[in-house]
């Protein structure tokens, strides 16, 4: 669970960096309708010379920055249906499984009324986290019910149209802040052009005209965005909004202190700890805000809203989606709604940390930070306690008299008096029919979440970009620690540093240097790339070890554990050096496309060292130049870890040296849970080769990832393969016990009629978090009868 607070906590809030000290001194504005203090740049003629590609791109900001600030006089009350789901996954393996880590689901009635406020009725609520017990389940699930995230509001006279960067609409841009294009003094940030327009006709005759705006920042910085706006010609109102941060950030830790007094420590803490958990990066790669019209096609409200990022933490993938579907059984009629009155004496939101007020010495401001970090502390207990107590039947007063529990509060910085109704039956929030059937359900049509996939495909392609900005580069990204760090029978223990410059136009330059102490050959990585957060386009160029094994990852911090304590190195390796182009795509299935040329050799073993155990010989790699291309396509169906999963493989490779191959293999991997008693799983992979295969480019069989029992061994090697997995478990995500058995076969291909014994073992395993975590006792059978221990991540099942 804190996983995936985390998850979400950072995507949606890394878009608040430091303010820039060379802002500082020349931009500070004070409004005082907006926030405290304003830093932004200056907007000179200069800058609005080159802030519009064309004349109609600065009528259309014109008429939308009105519009953005006028509150509608004619809108009076609507009541309408809200919808929220949360999801965050974790994968550990680069092409292996991705597991939903919580997922939560909200539906409320909200009824607004001008200057009365909002009524909101929770209707449903629920929690999936499968990871964790029932009991936690349901008492996160408690914990959340009194939160406005879990019943957005609509829409309110003045609300931010963009949706994200504030609830309510700023007048002015302030860079210490998420930079809203539509904002006065964007234009110091961003470029603009207008695009394509469409029309189309109402059923009352009139004729809809759509106006839309490209967004560019003129900067890579995290707190700029890129993207396609769409507007009303006759009205200005925002129509769609399909936008995403221009680059990455970085994420950083900070420990905090009871006194000011130990802040120094609290700092060199921080920077151990991310040197220790680096990569460290998050990223926005989509938000689509879309409008609907309605009462009688007079008002634009929102429709859909949807939010995906992915919060990278070392060897931990964290893929994040939040998703808003608003639909109105009613605008502008009689509502009548009875003045709400907010007790605030009662309230128990808790308080925002806030910052310091202006003017204190930098000794006042320690003060105030201790002191306000303790009353924080103090507030956020006391309300989750409230919360959780006041949805236990009999022990709270209204509980107690009423099934229903109300709470009053204004809402964030916009002062509108909310009354929230929350029934004191839990269980009637997670039966919800206003909810889909299952939590596990896709939910496209009830989420919109089909035709946002349309809309970011057509706005956020791999040309829409920030600008190429070689003399104003943020600082660059530095990694180290365990993740760069390697145990193997090559090269000993080998460590290295990855530092990654972004350019703009959403380039980026990496480079990679690593050296082993046992074979002392530095490897070295150079690569440019172009990506748009969903796609990456890469030329590189190295000279590595590479692993010849095509399951698992021998080169990683995980797998060199075992290498090192228990001499358990599974992988076989050759040295390549060359170039290669690669693209990716990590929305929806996983590819990766690559072009190599590579001159390719033998990667001697320099080292014996293990605390236990011994390494199995290397390969005798052939040495030739080879040139060819690969694919690798990656796919999950289904995230219900009691239901049916299926996760696919595919691998194609074809290249030439001396002489021309191909290759090629698939693995299906499929489970289901057929009672609360047993869940199993069946995996079956196969592959085959044509022409002269070199000895790199064989498959391989034995170890954990294939034939658990059976070591890794040079002479279970050939040109073709086939192989199976059967596990039998009790069905729980959280530890699975299970049973399994594995069989399989390699050798010539020519002969793969001619299987007679295969290779097989049997054994134990205990699942931790649905596969994150796998610890393995199994029993080879053929053709070694051995017993082998294995702990490793990112199974399959």
């Amino acid at each position: 669970m804190l996983l995936a607070i985390l998850a979400v906590h950072v995507v949606v809030q890394v878009t608040q960096p430091a303010r820039p000290q060379s802002a500082v001194r020349d931009s500070m504005r004070v409004d005082s309708a907006t926030r405290g203090a304003r830093w932004r740049l200056p907007v000179t003629a200069g800058v609005l010379a080159s802030a519009f590609h064309d004349a109609p791109s600065r009528v259309i900001l014109t008429r939308a920055r009105r519009a953005r600030t006028e509150q509608d006089s004619s809108l009076e009350s609507y009541d309408a249906m809200s919808r929220q789901r949360i999801s965050v996954g974790a994968a550990i393996v680069k092409f292996g499984p991705e597991r939903l880590v919580y997922r939560r689901e909200s539906s409320a009635r909200v009824q607004w009324q001008r200057g009365r406020g909002a009524r909101i009725e929770l209707t449903g609520a629920r929690v999936a986290a499968p990871m964790l017990p029932d009991g936690e389940q349901r008492k996160n699930l408690i914990d959340g019910l009194a939160d406005d995230e879990m019943s957005p509001i609509p829409y309110f006279p003045g609300s931010e149209s963009m949706w994200i960067g504030g609830l309510s609409a700023q007048t002015e841009v302030s860079e210490s802040e998420l930079v809203n294009p539509l904002a006065v003094g964007a234009e110091a940030y961003y470029t603009y052009e207008s695009g394509q327009s469409l029309s189309f006709r109402l059923p009352d005759g009139r004729t809809i005209q759509l106006e839309e705006l490209k967004v560019r920042p003129r900067a890579p910085k995290m707190n700029l965005s890129i993207g396609s706006l769409w507007f009303d010609s006759g009205s200005g109102q925002l129509v769609r909004a399909v936008y995403r941060l221009a680059t990455p950030a970085r994420m950083t830790v900070g420990v905090t202190t009871d006194d000011s007094a130990n802040a120094a420590k609290g700092r060199t803490a921080s920077l151990v700890i991310e040197a220790i958990m680096s990569p460290m990066t998050a990223y926005i790669s989509s938000v689509v805000v879309e409008y609907g019209l309605y009462g009688g096609g007079r008002f634009w409200l929102p429709r859909v809203q949807s939010l995906e990022g992915v919060a990278q933490v070392m060897f931990a993938r964290v893929p994040v989606r939040m998703e808003n579907a608003f639909s109105y059984a009613s605008v502008n009629a009689a509502l009548n709604l009875a003045t709400i009155t907010v007790d605030t004496t009662t309230n128990d939101r808790a308080p925002r940390m806030g910052r310091p007020p202006a003017g204190l010495d930098s000794a006042a401001r320690r003060r105030w930070r201790d002191s306000t970090r303790a009353a924080y502390t103090a507030a956020v207990t006391a309300r989750a306690d409230s919360v959780r107590a006041g949805l236990r039947i009999g022990t709270m007063r209204q509980c107690d008299t009423s099934a229903t529990r109300t709470i009053t509060r204004f809402r964030y910085d916009a002062s509108i008096p909310v009354e929230l109704r929350i029934p004191c039956d839990v269980d009637k929030l997670t039966t919800s029919p206003d909810l889909p059937a299952s939590i596990y359900d896709r939910g496209e049509a009830l989420f919109g979440s089909a035709d946002a996939e349309r809309m970011i495909a057509e706005a956020l392609s791999l040309g829409a970009q920030a600008p190429l900005s070689l003399g104003a580069l943020p600082r660059p990204r530095f990694q180290i620690g365990p993740s760069m760090t390697r145990y193997n029978r090559v090269e000993g223990f080998s460590t290295g540093f990855l530092v990654e410059q972004q350019l703009g136009a959403g380039l980026s330059v990496t480079g990679i240097a690593r050296l082993g102490v046992a074979d002392v050959e530095p490897n070295i990585e150079l690569s440019l790339a172009r990506s748009n957060l969903s796609r990456t386009v890469r030329v590189n160029g190295y000279n590595r070890l590479v692993s010849a094994n095509d399951w698992g990852e021998p080169l990683s911090f995980r797998s060199s554990l075992a290498a090192l304590l228990f001499g358990r190195d599974e992988g076989f390796y050759y040295r390549a050096s060359g170039a290669e182009l690669t693209w990716a795509s990590e929305r929806g299935a996983r590819v990766e496309w690559r072009a190599f040329a590579e001159r390719q050799r033998g990667a001697p073993q320099q080292t014996g060292y293990s605390v236990g155990g011994t390494f199995t010989p290397n390969i005798a790699a052939a040495s030739g130049l080879f040139a060819g291309g690969s694919m690798r396509l990656v796919r999950g169906f289904g995230v219900d870890p009691f239901g049916f999963r299926a996760f696919t493989d595919l691998r194609l490779e074809a290249a030439r040296g001396d002489s021309a191959y191909g290759r090629g293999a698939l693995d299906v991997t499929l489970s289901r849970a057929f009672s609360k008693g047993a869940a199993v799983s069946l995996s079956l992979a196969g592959g085959n080769t044509v022409g002269h295969v070199p000895a790199q480019r064989r498959w391989f069989l034995g170890g954990t990832q294939t034939i658990r029992g059976q070591s890794a061994d040079t002479a279970q090697s050939g040109t073709a393969f086939w192989l199976g997995h059967f596990e039998v478990a009790r069905p729980s995500p959280i530890v699975r016990a299970a049973l399994f058995a594995d069989i399989g076969w390699t050798g010539d291909r020519a002969n793969i009629g001619e299987v007679g014994r295969p290779l097989s073992g049997v054994g134990i395993g205990l699942s931790a978090f649905d596969g994150l975590v796998r610890f393995d006792v199994a029993r080879g059978l053929y053709p070694r009868e051995q017993t082998r221990v294995a702990l490793y991540f990112g199974s399959r099942f």
